[in-house]
């Protein structure tokens, strides 16, 4: 009975996202989901506000779009260059950013899901979340935040809060588009 219980739990344990206000990077990256009610808006609307959002933000939106089933789901690879700056001893290095962009619409809903792909630059170190001493990351290797990167962290998570802003202004035409917190 209890390998039953536990066969039958752990596949919901799996799948259980932590569902937040907006996006906060953490040392895994920007983990949770957040998710938008819009009322009377249906999913084919909110799918087609998204699609519309992204025609207008995304370059080259036909080609970013990475998966597409109508009215329910649509993921995208949105590039941002020059996503963020970082001046250490005199010097400024530059990063750009890849996200995975994931949107799931049900019941009057849009579930907004981020990834970090990459963070590159053709002059700059190698960036990473989480990090040794001698690396550039958001993250030291104990999940202790770096000093030197927190206002880059910032501007990732507002560049990301940005995109559901953007969609939310998209499905509300005549609403105004929400402050930044």
């Amino acid at each position: 009975m209890r390998i039953f219980i536990v066969l039958f739990l752990f596949p919901a344990l799996l799948s259980a996202q932590k569902i937040a206000d907006m996006f906060t990077l953490s040392s895994a990256g920007f983990e949770d989901s957040v998710i938008r009610e819009y009322p009377g808006k249906s999913d084919s609307e909110l799918f087609l506000a998204t699609k519309r959002w992204a025609d207008n933000i995304i370059s080259n939106s036909s080609d970013a779009i990475s998966r597409e089933i109508d009215d329910q789901y649509l993921e995208y690879k949105v590039f941002v260059p020059q996503a963020f700056s970082i001046e250490d001893n005199g010097r400024t290095f530059t990063w750009d950013a890849m996200f995975d962009l994931a949107f799931k619409f049900k019941d009057e809903n849009i579930r907004f899901d981020v990834e970090i792909v990459e963070l590159s630059s053709p002059d700059a170190p190698t960036f990473q979340i989480v990090g040794g001493m001698n690396d550039w990351a958001f993250y030291a290797e104990n999940n202790q935040p770096y000093p030197l990167t927190s206002d880059a962290r910032k501007i990732m998570e507002e560049i990301v809060n940005d995109f559901i802003r953007g969609v939310s202004a998209y499905v509300n035409r005549d609403a105004e588009i929400p402050p930044k917190k």
